[in-house]
């Protein structure tokens, strides 16, 4: 569809350009990354009672995800904007407690840009090793990952400050190489009996992997903590959405854009869970992590068991840029993030300022400088203030848009608000609302709790400190809007204009 009068007025500041196909391939390059990569396999590690059910796990979170993606769609087509999800849940439950959920939410996401900048490095480094390049091991110190990760956070803001247009090729670009990895993953795993990934070890690696006698029994909790995990993977469906201010025909293609996505990131992730675990007992992985191996429990890293050295070390090679081409899509949803706070007086003027190509520079510069101190902080220090609160800032948002979707319905204030009629209308929203409020229930204490990490760092306790700085953004925000005479609550209760 050609760009319209309306869309390409003065009076919008961001560029309206991507289509469908941009808008799904922005989630998957989001969702497939350490994930399906990393998590997937080191799950065993942390929860070795799920057995060999890591990839129903897998599979049946994205079906459990599948309630939040319909909201999402749904909210996108009433609602699209650079703000996505704080944009429909400060108009749908108030403006606290909106700011404050999604403020954690994007401490998380720009922490993880960082900790990802940080295992852009590991993987490199890695692929470099296998190689047989010396630099390998330059890359695996820590002011080689400063050095490999500041450049990869710089270059994806480059790309960014060139313009949303080609941001939407190159994730185009990227996604195609997905494709193009998850089927060399699944086709070689595939090919692999579990007798042959044991000779394979013992021959190349010296590992003998024998089958424990003593195996702990299945916990039906170790698989939902598990699938707890996996919502992290899953977590990429607001690369989607966060375009709705970029986007032409916006309350069409972005609902279309996060099903695509969602339908993909099951099959990818379910068929590339499925075949690594085809070839590989799941009792063979957890004697590598015991063996003190855990560089081979990971994808590539399994592939590299049983793949010929040259088709394993190109594999190493690719799986490194896949993990580090997901800084994009996170940098895309932090910048527009602050750009709506911009918007609604959250944030300060020159947030809602762009570019000559219609660019929010000052949300991408903070998005990406913050993303830098997180790089630091996970070389220097092991650990990421906001990387822990990850999965349930995500399961926080998914069940306060669950919420205000039930608010919009039954809520007499909303009767008079023509962007909520769709909404209120659809009978299938409340289902997948009410199914949504019992999913996030269900797994946030598996969120909320951390195995083996002391108090101070467990995610429920990093999130109420996360929670106290936004609030203390809230309120100096309020004190400047009442300086100008707004009242920023009833300002932010229109829609957004982007």
């Amino acid at each position: 569809m050609s760009r319209t009068e309306s869309e390409t007025d003065q009076n919008f500041r961001l560029s309206k350009t991507l289509g469908v196909l941009a808008i799904m391939a922005s989630a998957v390059t989001q969702e497939y990354g350490a994930g399906i990569n990393f998590v997937a396999v080191q799950s065993l590690s942390v929860y070795p009672a799920i057995r060999d059910l890591v990839p129903l796990a897998m599979f049946v979170t994205g079906m459990l995800v599948l309630a939040k993606t319909y909201l999402y769609a749904r909210f996108s087509q009433a609602m699209p904007s650079a703000g996505s999800a704080y944009a429909w849940t400060v108009r749908s439950l108030g403006l606290t407690t909106g700011f404050v959920a999604n403020f954690i939410w994007w401490i998380g996401v720009t922490s993880a840009m960082g900790f990802l900048a940080f295992a852009f490095g590991t993987f490199l480094g890695q692929a470099c090793a296998s190689a047989g390049l010396p630099v390998g091991a330059a890359i695996m110190t820590p002011t080689g990952h400063i050095i490999v990760g500041l450049l990869a956070i710089w270059l994806v803001f480059a790309i960014h400050a060139s313009g949303v247009h080609h941001y939407g090729r190159f994730v185009l670009a990227l996604f195609g190489l997905i494709v193009l990895v998850a089927l060399t993953i699944i086709v070689i795993a595939l090919d692999t009996t579990p007798q042959t990934f044991l000779q394979m070890a013992s021959t190349r690696h010296n590992l003998v992997l024998t089958e424990p006698a003593g195996l702990p029994p299945f916990s039906l909790s170790a698989f939902f903590s598990v699938c707890s995990l996996f919502i992290f993977a899953y977590g990429g469906i607001s690369a989607a959405p966060g375009l709705g201010g970029e986007s032409r025909n916006a309350s069409a293609t972005v609902p279309r854009g996060i099903m695509w996505a969602w339908l993909v990131a099951v099959v990818l992730f379910t068929a590339v869970c499925a075949a690594l675990f085809h070839a590989a007992p799941w009792w063979a992985v957890i004697g590598l992590i015991k063996a003190g191996k855990s560089s081979l429990a990971t994808a590539p890293g399994l592939i590299s068991v049983i793949a010929p050295h040259a088709v394993s070390v190109l594999l190493n090679f690719v799986v490194a840029l896949v993990v580090g081409k997901t800084l994009a899509p996170q940098m895309m949803c932090a910048s527009r993030m602050a750009f709506a706070w911009g918007q609604d007086g959250m944030f300060g003027e020159r947030f809602v300022q762009t570019s000559q190509r219609r660019v929010p520079m000052a949300a991408l510069m903070l998005s990406a400088g913050l993303a830098s101190l997180f790089l630091l902080e996970s070389a220097y220090i092991g650990w990421s203030l906001g990387v822990v609160v990850r999965s349930l800032s995500v399961l926080l948002i998914w069940f306060l848009i669950a919420l205000g979707a039930l608010n919009l319905r039954w809520n007499p204030r909303f009767s008079q608000a023509s962007w909520s009629a769709p909404l209120r209308r659809d009978p299938w929203l409340a289902v997948a609302a009410l199914a949504s409020l019992v999913i996030t229930a269900v797994l946030f204490r598996a969120a909320a709790i951390s195995p083996h990490t002391p108090f101070v760092f467990q995610p429920l306790v990093q999130g109420a400190v996360l929670a106290l700085v936004a609030l203390a953004i809230l309120a100096r925000a309020r004190r400047r809007a009442g300086h100008a005479g707004v009242d920023l609550g009833r300002q932010v209760a229109a829609p957004p204009l982007e």
